[in-house]
């Protein structure tokens, strides 16, 4: 129990810098690219839509990390992870609309990216919890695919996707918001894969432990055998000793 609870405390610990850095990137790039709207003349109506299009998966994404580093996140650590998974699935559908109305490699890339991203948290925050479970995410086939994986999967689509908006960007304003999206992917792929390593240390402490604990309750259970065995030894060796001096008297 101890090394558990210091495993829980590790991982609240451990990954403080992504989810700082992770808050930075989100909130510079909401600013950068606001600044970059209104700097550019654009009406009210064309910001508010790409507040809503563009800057709420940074929105929601900010409100999640920032509730993580509260108690309160903490306390509903998987209800936050059941409504970010929501979200993401929600942005893959967009996505997919967004191929309909402009087909290109970008627009693929980027579906191709959030398909993984889903499925890749979907598979390291959810399987393990009781929706998980009641689902069987367990015996589905991206289970086959291990953590070492998905996370290189990621980030070789994340440079496909850096490369293909470089090259398209004419501006200055598309270089930098694109060079902050590659980012915030990166760090939220290293922030998935940092909890399921954390995962796979606390199942291997809990085998180890179980193991222990059997190995420490057979213990006492041998005692005792070899203590009765020894007992009953010596009480026959003690009937016998008697028949020998009585035959040798005769």
């Amino acid at each position: 129990m101890k090394n558990s609870t210091k495993q829980e405390k590790e991982w609240y610990d451990n990954p403080d810098l992504i989810t700082t850095m992770l808050i930075g990137v989100i909130i510079l790039t909401i600013i950068l690219s606001q600044s970059f709207a209104i700097r550019n003349h654009l009406d009210t109506g064309t910001i508010l839509r790409s507040i809503l299009n563009h800057n709420s998966l940074y929105l929601f994404a900010l409100v999640y990390f920032i509730c993580i580093k509260t108690k309160i996140g903490r306390r509903y650590f998987h209800f936050l992870n059941m409504f970010i998974s929501v979200f993401f699935c929600l942005i893959t559908i967009a996505s997919m609309f967004t191929i309909f109305q402009s087909f290109g490699v970008s627009s693929l890339i980027s579906l191709a990216l959030n398909i993984v991203m889903t499925i890749y948290f979907i598979y390291v925050f959810i399987r393990d919890t009781v929706i998980g479970t009641e689902l069987k995410i367990n015996e589905a086939p991206m289970d086959e695919v291990n953590n070492n994986q998905y996370f290189y999967a990621i980030v070789g689509l994340i440079v496909v996707s850096l490369v293909v908006s470089l090259i398209g960007a004419s501006t200055f304003d598309g270089i930098v918001l694109a060079l902050l999206d590659a980012i915030y992917y990166c760090l939220f792929a290293r922030y998935i894969f940092l909890y399921k390593e954390f995962q796979d240390s606390k199942k291997m402490l809990r085998k180890v432990a179980e193991t222990t604990g059997k190995e420490e309750k057979k213990e006492p259970v041998e005692k005792k055998t070899t203590e009765k065995k020894t007992v009953k030894s010596k009480k026959e060796s003690s009937k016998k000793e008697p028949q020998k001096e009585e035959k040798v008297d005769e």
